[in-house]
């Protein structure tokens, strides 16, 4: 278990402890069942807080990642350094789409095994499910006001929780609709 975090900055760390504390717990401490996710002390790094955004549609958010995207590269990131997470596939393809307009190379990944290993410098497109073990320096979370369903919030806060550790670096966060989920974020 993983019980100091020097692959996320601090800013990302905290943010991410606040969204879950109650569900996975304080830092150090496993929270009280066996699929709980130890809450890591962070190692110390220093980056940039997360950015969350609200946008009137999802096509809003599309918008609104590839502008993040494409600032990221001009500060000197690859592609290839960059990922866009997503809780349901039909919103995956809309961004897809729309990030395609924007001349954003993509790389759709479907399976993962805790690597994704391509020859081409695109952005790493991806279900927030098949995230997990991997990481990128700057991740884009979108469509989180999809997650909706009160009674799986734990395992949506987790699933989020985890989505956001991906980004080693930056952080960036879009929803359109609210949800009790999005209302933890935005507190």
């Amino acid at each position: 278990m993983l019980k100091v975090n020097y692959r996320n900055t601090a800013q990302i760390l905290r943010f991410a402890r606040k969204f879950a504390a109650d569900v996975i717990g304080a830092p150090g401490v496993c929270a009280g069942d066996e699929s709980a996710i130890l809450m890591p002390e962070d190692g110390g790094r220093d980056g940039v807080e997360p950015v969350v955004r609200q946008c009137v549609s999802h096509d809003g958010e599309a918008h609104a990642i590839a502008e993040w995207l494409l600032g990221r590269k001009a500060a000197g990131y690859q592609w290839g350094q960059m990922a866009v997470l997503y809780p349901r596939h039909y919103i995956g393809g809309l961004f897809e789409k729309i990030l395609a307009k924007s001349g954003i190379p993509v790389d759709v990944v479907k399976s993962h095994g805790n690597r994704v290993e391509t020859e081409r410098d695109a952005v790493r497109f991806l279900s927030m499910h098949n995230a997990k073990g991997l990481e990128f320096p700057c991740a884009a979370i979108g469509g989180l006001g999809e997650l909706k369903k009160a009674e799986d919030i734990e395992d949506d806060i987790r699933l989020t929780y985890v989505a956001i550790t991906r980004a080693t670096h930056e952080a960036f966060i879009t929803y359109s609709n609210m949800s009790e989920l999005v209302g933890r974020l935005v507190v």
